[in-house]
């Protein structure tokens, strides 16, 4: 049924004629509405009466014998007019060379009056319409005509017509060939037709077609016109490729602006088609798959490379449904969600994993793009897919590589870090035994084995055998014939780290290695070995820093009996000030790394001192007031000397600071409370401590009962009240004097 109602001039003079077709019409459409001039004089007042702005009529209907004139008059008139009309003409006879006449002067189509026309009028009356008024809104878009004239001719006669019965054909009017070359030569355009307008035609314009068609290759179709008597100019031009024709008799004007819209859009829908010819060549091109189906998702076609992605060629699968594809891992709902997705007109975007034809798995991007027609209705999807299972898989074995770095990273030595990743890549390989084997003097040697491997230390031929052959190996390998077993399947890879060789992995499994399990153990091998490498390398680094810090705590230990046997009267002094020094900062919770610091500040305490004159420091009697001004100074000359050494800078508190007093009266800085380090403020108690009860040559050792009551005294005065609290319940747990002697 047609789309909409049409609204018909119908002029014919036969009463039974024109009462048939009423009939036909309304049976074809029920709302078409038929308006019946019966005599060619009645037609011919009534349409020149009709404005070009508001044409009551979709179209005509014009018997061409008609008892008082001719119908083709009428179908001028219409034409001359610029009435937005589509033409359609009755004839009963006439032959073909009135059919073509009418068409030439304008008519959109014919029906001749024979056998069932009646049948076919009405689709026929439709589809002109339909045409005509489709060309009609073409004609808001401007077509430029580029007119050569050769010789006077009547080409501004021609121009004035066009711009009053075809305004939007805008003409540029160009004389004589040379004017034209030198346009072109300018790269100017030509627009997007060319009127060759001439009286006598010449084998020199002949030439210029022949220019412009072959050597210059104008893709805008040219019109030639010429007088009557010179068709064979035309016909020529023809033959080397011009698009149309018109010779200047009578009334040619009326068919100049359709031939040039004929033209025109001939070019457009041949240019069209060159674009369509290459997207087609480039979607069958095109290294994704691409699928167009139904609404209901029946494949209507795909390029080639549907058959590269799914293992189907095309013809098998045109007029299926999609759901070949489903691989069944995923529900319903998914499916559910896509499609009323889809069909709401919103393109969907996503993966799926879909089945070939050989019933392997792969996993695709898809992206579904609705079409809909003009009237808003869904009736085509475009779906554009790319085969992304290798991609896939390479997230999924980044994940489980990232899962096992993250498992591993934790571990520093070989110990810690050889359970964790058998673990793992047991778990990962579905490994039923597991060895990890490190090479030791090019040999391989169980570090750790799981299961059945466990005994393969006491077999050093076969363990020679393995080590042979995966040492040539570029990857993982089966070594089950090495075992000679039947009923398991052994996996082995090196190990491989800067450059070299450093260990084995290898287990037992039931099943061989897909190929995605073969990709992912050669990266569970290279991260298995720069972890066991970066252990490796670990130790090696502990080792070293472990021998560095003995050599530097001996010179330091060397350095404090240098200062007792210098200062006579403090020999083992700075031994015994450091013993129990560390034990009450270990109490007071100071870790092992702040111990080591405090132990090297409580050895080097009186460091300073190495900057003291002789004649002061072994003065056997009391100091003068000079002499205590340079004494006081060592505690910033300890910090001057140790200052400079980058590994002592954490062990200068006790150096620089353990003559501070609580109340702020001590040296150099006079420093108050907690301004006070706390390593410092311990060593000052456990200092004046030695030094009360050890023997001096200018007095005796004081008892422990009577150094400890000093110490209390002192408390908030010289000492900090919380460590002579610890310092007593150290003193008192020790019982004796012991460790002082």
């Amino acid at each position: 049924m047609p789309s909409y109602p049409l609204r018909l001039l119908l002029i014919e003079d036969n009463p039974f004629d024109a009462d048939l077709f009423r009939r036909t019409m309304h049976q074809f459409n029920p709302a078409t509405t038929i308006t019946h001039i019966s005599s060619y004089r009645a037609a011919y007042e009534h349409v020149q009466g009709l404005s070009p702005v508001n044409v009551p009529y979709e179209g005509v209907v014009l018997d061409l014998h008609l008892r008082d004139g001719d119908g083709l008059d009428l179908l001028a008139l219409i034409r001359s007019q610029n009435l937005p009309l589509a033409v359609v003409i009755l004839t009963g006879g006439g032959g073909d060379h009135m059919v073509v006449s009418a068409l030439k002067a304008g008519a959109d189509d014919y029906v001749i009056k024979r056998d069932d026309y009646l049948d076919r009028i009405g689709a026929i009356i439709e589809q002109a319409c339909l045409r005509f008024h489709s060309q009609q809104a073409r004609r808001s878009t401007a077509i430029q005509v580029t007119v050569i004239e050769f010789s006077p001719t009547d080409t501004e006669t021609t121009i004035q017509y066009l711009q009053r019965t075809a305004p939007h054909i805008h003409c540029r009017h160009i004389r004589g060939w040379n004017a034209l070359r030198h346009e072109l030569d300018r790269g100017h355009q030509v627009g997007d037709v060319v009127l060759i307008n001439c009286t006598q035609p010449t084998l020199a314009m002949l030439d210029l077609v022949k220019e412009l068609l072959q050597f210059r290759q104008l893709s805008q179709p040219i019109i030639v016109m010429a007088q009557p008597g010179n068709e064979e100019f035309p016909l020529q031009a023809l033959r080397l490729g011009v698009a149309d024709y018109i010779i200047k008799r009578e009334g040619f004007l009326g068919q100049l602006a359709i031939a040039i819209e004929n033209a025109h859009y001939r070019t457009q829908l041949y240019q069209q088609h060159r674009r369509l010819q290459l997207q087609a060549q480039a979607l069958n091109d095109a290294a994704n798959t691409i699928v167009i189906t139904d609404r209901n998702g029946i494949i209507e076609w795909a390029n080639p490379a549907f058959t590269t992605l799914t293992g189907y060629e095309v013809s098998e699968v045109i007029g299926r449904s999609t759901r070949i594809l489903r691989s069944g891992k995923h529900d319903r709902a998914f499916y559910t969600e896509l499609w009323e997705q889809i069909l709401s007109g919103k393109p969907w975007r996503g993966r799926i994993i879909n089945r070939r034809k050989d019933g392997s798995l792969y996993h695709e991007e898809m992206t579904i793009t609705p079409v809909a027609d003009e009237y808003g209705q869904i009736y085509r999807f475009i779906a554009i897919k790319q085969d992304i299972s290798e991609q896939v898989a390479r997230e999924q074995r980044r994940a489980i590589i990232a899962a096992i770095g993250a498992a591993l990273r934790p571990a520093q030595l070989w110990s810690e870090l050889t359970p964790i990743l058998l673990g793992q890549v047991r778990e990962v390989m579905q490994a039923e035994s597991i060895a990890l084997l490190r090479l030791v003097e090019s040999m391989l040697h169980i570090e750790l084995a799981l299961n059945c491997l466990a005994g393969l230390e006491q077999q050093p031929a076969l363990l020679a055998t393995i080590t042979e052959r995966l040492s040539r190996a570029d990857g993982p390998i089966e070594l089950t014939d090495v075992f000679e077993t039947a009923t398991k399947i052994v996996i082995g890879v090196s190990l491989n780290a800067a450059n070299r060789q450093i260990g084995a992995l290898l287990f037992t499994r039931s099943t061989p290695l897909s190929e995605f399990e073969t990709k992912l153990l050669s990266d569970i091998a290279e991260l298995a070995a720069n972890a066991l490498h970066r252990t490796d390398l670990f130790e090696q680094l502990r080792a070293a820093n472990a021998e560095l810090r003995a050599a530097y705590d001996e010179t330091i230990e060397g350095w404090s009996r240098a200062l007792d046997l210098r200062d006579r009267e403090t020999e083992g002094h700075s031994r015994r000030v450091t013993e129990l020094t560390i034990r009450i900062a270990a109490r007071m919770g100071f870790s092992e790394e702040e111990l080591v610091h405090i132990r090297r500040g409580a050895l080097l305490h009186d460091i300073g001192k190495m900057g003291i004159p002789d004649a002061i420091l072994l003065k056997p009697g009391p100091l003068d007031e000079k002499e205590w001004a340079i004494m006081r100074t060592h505690p910033t000359l300890a910090v001057e000397l140790l200052r400079p050494i980058a590994f002592l800078a954490p062990a200068l508190d006790i150096p620089w600071c353990h003559h501070e007093k609580w109340d702020g009266t001590g040296y150099p800085r006079g420093l108050r409370g907690e301004e006070i380090p706390l390593p410092a403020r311990i060593f000052a108690v456990v200092d004046v401590y030695d030094a009360l009860t050890s023997d001096r040559p200018y007095r005796a050792a004081w008892s422990q009962e009577r150094a400890l009551a000093y110490i209390r005294e002192q408390a908030g005065r010289h000492f900090d009240p919380r460590v002579v609290e610890v310092f007593e319940q150290v003193i008192t747990e020790i019982g004796s004097n012991a460790i002082m002697k």
